[in-house]
This record gives structure tokens, C-alpha cells and sequence, in this order.
């Protein structure tokens, strides 16, 4: 979430800085990467049912593309390339909700249930509040740094899916 809306942010200030795009205009093209969120999320979710093995590798490849759409950012400022790529970015986020959340649900002792699901939650909320103002910290000094490092971000998180979570064959 941190990377999603530190990104929106991004696209939010090259819309109306380099081509003018303001107001209800810019509120519509802000709302397609997470239309595609809300739409990649809802379809995963209906998918993964209970299969942990699923669940993990739609979690890794989604994190991959999120982490492979953040990269090509850097490399131009045309307009409906920013917005491909931002909605590659919705898709890669929202499809590894869901199964970050059946992950964490699923495999956590019912004792410990509550407190995980609730670190979870403020994890990913705090996320959402720190994205734009560090993105706009790091838009002062350089976008290409900022890139790196938001790609980087996504990258680990799709590594750490890959060797943290070890699904049971049985659980396919």
C-alpha cells in the first residue's frame, strides 16, 4: 500500500504539473489503477478459495509485477504509458490482497488470530499514510532514486513471499 499510494501520489502531481490535468479530470484518471485494484482484488479473491499453494504464487507474481511496473516507470512520462503502467500496479496490489489476507487468517492459531489480523491491518493503513509524503520527499531530490527504491520495496516483498510462505502439496 505504501508503494500504490506513493506512486498515486507521483501520478497525482505529474497530471496536474506536466499536462494540466486538474479536478474531476484527474480524479477519473487517479480512479483507473484503482478500479483495476478493486476488480484484480475481487477476482482473486472468488479464485484462490482455500489453496494455499495458489495463494502464494499469485501473491509472488503479483508483487513481481507490481515491482516490473514501478521499474518501467522511470523510463518515460507519456501519458498512457504512466497510466498502463499504473494500472499494472492496481493489478499487481490488488490481486495480492486477498491472499495475503487468507495467508495470514488461515495460517495464524485462533489465540493469535486477532492481533496479527490487527498489525496487518495497521501496517497496511500506515502504509497508506506514509506513501505520498515520502514520495513527495524523495520527488525533491530524485525520481530515478525514488524509483529504485519503490521497486526494490516491491521486489523484497515478492522474495519474502517466495521463501517465508511454505504451503503444505496437501493444502494445493
Amino acid at each position: 500500500m505504501f508503494v500504490l499510494f506513493g506512486v498515486l501520489f507521483y501520478l497525482s502531481d505529474i497530471l496536474e504539473n506536466k499536462y494540466g490535468i486538474k479536478d474531476l479530470k484527474k480524479g477519473l484518471v487517479l480512479a483507473l489503477p484503482l478500479g483495476a485494484l478493486c476488480l484484480s482484488s475481487f477476482i482473486t479473491g472468488k479464485v484462490i478459495k482455500k489453496n494455499m499453494v495458489l495463494m502464494k504464487w499469485i501473491t509472488f507474481s503479483s508483487l513481481l509485477l507490481l515491482g516490473i511496473a514501478v521499474a518501467l516507470l522511470s523510463f518515460s512520462r507519456e501519458l498512457w504509458f504512466l497510466i498502463s503502467m499504473f494500472l499494472v500496479a492496481g493489478i499487481g496490489i490488488g490481486a495480492s490482497l486477498p491472499p495475503m489476507d487468507a495467508l495470514i487468517t488461515e495460517s495464524i492459531e485462533k489465540e493469535e488470530r486477532g492481533t496479527i489480523t490487527s498489525i496487518y491491518s495497521s501496517m497496511r493503513f500506515i502504509g497508506v499514510a506514509a506513501g505520498p509524503p515520502v514520495i513527495a520527499l524523495m520527488m525533491e531530490n530524485s525520481n530515478k532514486l525514488m524509483f529504485i527504491i519503490l521497486t526494490a520495496l516491491s521486489i523484497a516483498a515478492a522474495l519474502a513471499t517466495f521463501l517465508a510462505i511454505k504451503p503444505d502439496k496437501q493444502e494445493a
